[in-house]
């Protein structure tokens, strides 16, 4: 892969897998040194990198592999220093159909699901974040992660289940 070819590439899945990067780590410093070594990794492998299969997945796969090992290397760190960014500016008050209670619901159950998907395993959190904030097939997630697929399917099943359990507690309290 040429040099435009690998520009073109990020510029094309470069916010998604920056994105997806941001919600692997929790927070925005850990996310940009993952998406930067990621791009190096990525560069490093270019000639591996085949512009007729799919090169969104082949970015997503050395995410994690990069993120599975930064945090076997760092886990005392990770233990210690855990930073949640939430972000705010989502909210508009100009709009005449703004309503703060359905506003402060809606926030409160972002942070419910972002609670619930900090505690699960890492493997089913990183399928479903692969799955909804990348927005990625259950074939692509199934070659980044060099997994079968029935795998991929059953992670997000067991992953959605889990989650809609916490939810269904956090409803009732």
């Amino acid at each position: 892969m040429t040099t435009e070819e690998l520009n073109q590439l990020i510029a094309e899945h470069g916010k998604h897998v920056y994105s997806f990067c941001c919600n692997l780590t929790g927070n925005s410093m850990e996310a940009d040194d993952l998406y930067q070594d990621t791009i190096l990794k990525a560069v490093e492998l270019s000639h591996r990198l085949n512009s007729s299969g799919n090169p969104k997945s082949f970015l997503m796969g050395i995410s994690v592999k990069i993120w599975q090992n930064h945090k076997r290397k760092f886990a005392v760190r990770q233990k210690i220093i855990r930073l949640e960014e939430y972000d705010d500016n989502l909210m508009e008050t100009e709009s005449p159909d703004y309503q703060p209670e359905k506003e402060l619901l809606r926030k409160e159950t972002i942070a419910a699901v972002r609670i619930a998907v900090q505690e699960l395993p890492d493997k089913l959190k990183t399928v479903l974040y692969m799955y909804y904030t990348a927005e990625m097939s259950v074939e692509d997630i199934a070659a980044a992660l060099h997994i079968p697929k029935g795998t991929v399917k059953s992670r997000l099943h067991k992953g959605r289940n889990l989650l809609k359990q916490y939810l269904e507690v956090w409803n009732h309290e």
